[in-house]
């Protein structure tokens, strides 16, 4: 009896150690989505031209939209806050959906979602394309191939 009260035990302390990694897993599996503000102070910090285009999609549920251009205007990023998650959640698959139908054969695609956010990139055709939708906002990327290392760069600073 008590070698089977010991197994019972240890098969108890097993699982809840499972429980807990696989809750604190779970928990980290969420990202912090920013401000469309704090996005712009963060690009301008970084020497980006920064362009309020808020007035152009008023009538699509986005709140504030911003494009941080690079001073030579090599490639821009943009910046959307929406008025819900389901608003992001649409533009997020509306755009994803524009990006396979523009890739070409021959592509790269990563995709994946967890919790609060889901991220897709595309290369293909010379084209990198990345979308992250966190909560109720959105990063789109859409630049040449060649920018591909600079602007990953910009996504881990931003945390997309």
């Amino acid at each position: 009896m008590k070698k089977g009260l010991k197994i019972v035990l240890l098969i108890s302390l097993v699982l809840l150690i499972a429980a807990v990694v696989v809750f604190f897993v779970v928990v980290d599996m969420e990202k912090k989505s920013i401000t469309a503000g704090e996005f712009y102070d963060e690009m301008e910090e970084e020497g980006y031209v920064m362009v309020d285009v808020t007035s152009q999609y008023a009538s699509y549920g986005i709140d504030e939209a911003y494009l941080a251009v690079k001073p030579n205007q090599e490639y821009q990023i943009e910046f959307y806050e929406l008025s819900s998650v389901s608003k992001a959640e649409s533009m997020f698959e509306s755009n994803k959906d524009y990006f396979k139908d523009r890739a070409g054969s021959k592509r790269v695609t990563s995709s994946y979602g967890f919790g609060n956010y889901d991220i897709y990139s595309l290369t293909s055709n010379g084209d990198f394309m990345y979308l992250c939708r966190i909560d109720n906002t959105l990063l789109y990327i859409d630049v040449d191939d060649s920018y591909k290392k600079e602007v990953q760069e910009i996504i881990d600073e931003l945390d997309y």
